[in-house]
């Protein structure tokens, strides 16, 4: 609630401050280019006046807002991800609205909640070299192609009409918007990634780890093959954000397939200690974490039964309680059933559009599947 209140705060002051700016320009300073631009903006805007609206104005508002908001959204996420491939980082996935683009190229609906955001663009780091500024340089492209947007709008004086008017409202508070540092619910902001990368060094270096991790992973990595470097970079803070809880997860995975249990169970109770800020999804699989863990390693059903009841029916992820299901009935020692179970789920990844998600996902239940396998051999 508290980081929440002070990021309105500073979108009201930044705000503020940007409507002083341009009262100042408009009415103090006045140069030419101020004056036909202001003229411009009042033209685009004419549609929207209330005053003029006809009993189907309405209904022609409401697909023009649709469109506008796509539109704006639309650019603002492929300029990332342009941007992102052009600097050498790796496009994995590409959200705009409730469309999905996965590599190579696969479309689906989005069904998640909680992202709090219109969109996304994902890429992963490859190499080194000039990261921090790669990075930064993909951050930057989201924002400023929405204010490129606008300053052409406005250039263009033939662009007019209702669209026109939303759309450029819409491309302007993006722009502004993704360039204030905040956090909403899981997702930080452009301009809180950016600051990060430039002024808090541990925060940045633990980001940018984390998505080196789950590179490897990706790539066939096992858990507990991660570099250690990177891994150390991802536990060397803990604070209550989104970025704490993803770090500790991948420190969970790396403890857990390598039999350290008493770190595996550290690094879980800290997810769960800060799952108040991840979204839904995350918090789900954390539950299904927590239930495997108890069955799989503490032989405790009970518990696990636990958290398997306070996993929703349906979610994002839907593999997420057919997992607990199939700890238990390892834990029980119906090895066949829980074999049974497993291959259930491997339908259910292989059918995910998500790459990279889906490779991770793969890998970890093949070798449970071994395991199980192998067990069934030795009994």
């Amino acid at each position: 609630m508290e980081s929440a209140l002070k990021g309105s705060v500073t979108i009201l002051v930044l705000w503020f401050a940007f409507v002083f700016v341009a009262a100042f320009t408009l009415f103090v300073w006045n140069p030419p280019f101020a004056r036909s631009g202001a003229r411009a903006i009042a033209a685009m805007m004419g549609p929207l006046d209330f005053r003029h609206w006809t009993g189907a104005t309405p209904v022609l508002y409401f697909f023009a807002l649709l469109a506008a908001m796509f539109t704006a959204v639309a650019i603002h996420e492929v300029a990332h991800a342009v941007a992102g491939v052009l600097v050498g980082l790796r496009f994995n996935s590409l959200r705009i609205g409730r469309l999905q683009f996965d590599r190579p190229f696969r479309v689906s609906l989005y069904r998640g909640k909680g992202t709090g955001a219109g969109g996304w663009a994902s890429l992963l780091p490859v190499g080194q070299d000039r990261l921090i500024l790669r990075t930064v340089t993909m951050l930057l492209a989201g924002p400023v192609s929405n204010l490129v947007t606008v300053f052409l709008l406005v250039l263009w004086p033939h662009f007019n009409g209702m669209f026109s008017a939303l759309f450029f409202t819409i491309s302007l508070l993006l722009g502004l918007m993704n360039l204030v540092p905040f956090r909403s619910r899981a997702v930080i902001s452009d301009g809180g990634r950016i600051l990060m990368l430039l002024r808090n060094r541990a925060r940045g270096e633990r980001w940018l780890a984390t998505l080196k991790l789950v590179e490897e992973l990706r790539t066939g990595v096992a858990y507990e093959k991660l570099t250690p470097g990177f891994l150390a970079k991802v536990v060397a803070i803990e604070d209550n954000s989104p970025d704490t809880v993803v770090a500790y997860a991948l420190a969970y995975g790396a403890a857990f397939w390598g039999r350290k249990d008493d770190e595996a169970a550290q690094a879980l109770e800290t997810c769960l200690r800060h799952s108040n800020v991840a979204s839904p999804s995350q918090r789900q699989g954390l539950m299904a974490d927590a239930a495997v863990f108890q069955a799989r390693r503490k032989k405790r059903i009970d518990l696990a039964e636990q958290w398997l009841a306070d996993i929703p029916e349906k979610g994002e992820y839907p593999w997420m309680r057919p997992r607990c299901d199939a700890a238990i009935l390892e834990a029980k020692g119906d090895i066949t059933g829980a074999l049974r179970k497993l291959d259930e789920i491997e339908k259910m990844i292989l059918a995910f559009p998500n790459q990279a998600l889906r490779e991770i996902s793969l890998n970890g239940l093949r070798r449970w599947k071994a395991e199980l396998e192998q067990n069934t051999m030795l009994s």
